[in-house]
């Protein structure tokens, strides 16, 4: 009797494991060469899949199509979920692009598109995204040449940080840190899948980011839509309840924006145009 409740025991076990590894999903469909994926889900109820038409279908793959891509993904709470996909070619004879994400809290959402839709090129992008609280948010786009991009939100809750990129030699930099509920949106152009649809691409050459939140409820939005010129943007906010909008399109030449400030409820809005 006591082996019977032993194999009885020993089979319980095993179908508890068994449903808790079948509660993730993932699901990367990939063709190309010289690729290197890494894959981690530690918590239950994640998902890695494909950019979405509709619904929420898990079946709908993470596309990587690419020319010596090297894909690393990681998360580690539960009910996270990851909209992944790579559409990959030749830019400029440049190839050799960089993804990663780490999310490590709870109920995640992000979509990394770089040029997941096929519409155009997509090279030599680095991408790095790194957020540690719960009910994280990161929603990037990505096409165009060169493009690096590293954003770290961490410490509290709900943070979210979208961007969209069409364009050449992009560079952002974004860190969030001490609080929760902050919300960063860069737009460099228009890329990624935004470009479907038969909808105009708005470049944006050589622009610069630099962005350092540290503090709560902190909303910022940065567009930069110059086509050949330089706009370079350097924000950092050291307080809570903050608001700033740039907005950089330069005609004839160099936009540069310098904001810093430190201190709660403050309300910034600036337009920055070069005739």
């Amino acid at each position: 009797m006591k082996k019977l409740l032993g194999l009885w025991s020993l089979a319980l076990m095993i179908l508890a494991n068994v449903a808790v590894a079948a509660d993730n999903s993932i699901y990367i469909d990939q063709s190309g060469s010289t690729s290197t994926i890494s894959v981690t889900q530690d918590g239950a109820g994640n998902v890695v899949r494909g950019i979405q038409g509709a619904g929420s279908d898990n079946t709908t793959p993470a596309t990587i199509y690419g020319n010596s891509n090297t894909v690393t993904i990681q998360q580690i709470g539960t009910g996270d979920t990851l909209n992944f996909g790579v559409r990959s070619s030749v830019v400029n004879g440049v190839t050799g692009n960089n993804y990663s994400y780490t999310v490590n809290g709870d109920n995640a959402t992000a979509v990394i598109d770089s040029n997941n839709g096929g519409t155009g090129v997509s090279g030599s992008n680095n991408l790095t995204i790194t957020q540690t609280g719960n009910t994280a948010n990161a929603n990037f786009n990505i096409l165009g040449n060169r493009n690096n991009i590293t954003a770290t939100t961490s410490g509290g809750d709900s943070n979210s940080v979208v961007s969209t990129v069409n364009g050449n030699s992009n560079t952002q930099n974004i860190t969030v840190t001490a609080g929760g509920s902050n919300s960063i949106t860069v737009n460099q152009g228009v890329g990624g899948s935004a470009l479907s649809g038969g909808a105009t691409a708005t470049t944006n050459s050589n622009g610069v980011v630099t962005l350092s939140v540290a503090g709560a409820s902190n909303t910022v939005g940065i567009t930069q839509t110059s086509a050949g010129f330089a706009d370079t943007t350097v924000v950092s906010l050291t307080g809570s309840s903050n608001t700033a909008s740039i907005t950089q399109n330069a005609a004839t030449a160099n936009t540069t924006v310098n904001l810093t400030s430190v201190g709660s409820s403050n309300h910034f809005t600036i337009n920055s145009n070069a005739h």
